[in-house]
This record gives C-alpha cells, structure tokens and sequence, in this order.
C-alpha cells in the first residue's frame, strides 16, 4: 500500500486508543479499535503500537451514541428485524507536536440484522454478530477516510 501524500515520511507508528464510550454498548469501543489495528497492521505503512510513549501518530475515536431500533415485525412487540445506528468522531493527531492531522466529527453507520427465532438465553438474538460486523464497516471506512484524505 502506497503512503499517501500528506504523511510526513518520519510518520511509522501509530497509536490506537480503544474509544472513549459511555453507551450500553461497553465492548464497541474496544471492538472498533482492534478492527482498526488490524486494517493499519495490514497496510503496512503505519505499524500500530500498544504505548502511546513509542507512537508517531495517535488515533482517538469516541462512540457518540449507539442505538437499536425495530424495521420490521412478526407480531405485535416481536421484531424480525432491527437496525444497529452508530454515530461517533475521530481524530488523528501527531505525538510530539500534537498537531491535529485529520478529524471527522461525525461518523455514522448502521447494520441491520434479523432478529433469530425467540431464544429463552439470549436478550436480543443476532446483535452481537451485527455489532462485530459493525465495527469491521467503520474500520474499513476511517481507514479509508484517513488513507484517501
């Protein structure tokens, strides 16, 4: 992968902070972040680091709000399918000078995901699989937002 052309050629590590979030959704942020991770280590450009000390770059998102609602329904209060809607914000910033690289105040993205048959274990059936899958999607897209600025 090709090193775009606002990246200062010093720039080869990159810190990734799991996001701040203070929704329901506690394990999102470190989900996100991981994905992420992933994305940069895949790339090869930037080299991800786990010490903000030992970082060129730093990454800092924060989970806005995360929220799930009903789009379609069996029967009355039983839905068959039901959206994940994201809303969160990044920024990138370099460690020594702390200059401001790229921000997006507002990311947002959704999944949605149906509903499995009533499972007398599980609270919501088929939304852990659609906030994995969300969290690839909005690693794929900050990086993508980041890389092609």
């Amino acid at each position: 992968m090709e090193r775009p052309t606002y990246f200062k050629d010093t720039w080869k590590t990159i810190y990734i902070a799991p996001f701040k979030n203070y929704t329901q959704e506690p394990e999102l942020g470190e989900w996100i972040a991981y994905e992420l991770r992933h994305k940069f280590a895949q790339g090869k450009v930037l080299l991800p680091v786990y010490r903000e000390e030992e970082a060129d770059l730093i990454l800092n998102g924060e989970i806005i709000r995360v929220y799930v609602e009903p789009i379609s329904y069996q029967v009355f209060l039983q839905t068959r399918e039901r959206k994940i809607l994201f809303e969160g914000k990044i920024e990138l910033r370099e460690r020594a000078t702390q200059q401001l690289i790229y921000v997006n105040p507002k990311i947002s993205r959704f999944e949605i995901y149906r509903v499995s048959e009533v499972s007398q274990q599980i609270l919501d059936p088929g939304k852990y699989e659609a906030m994995k899958s969300l969290s690839k999607d909005l690693a794929e897209i900050i990086f993508q937002e980041i890389w092609l600025k």
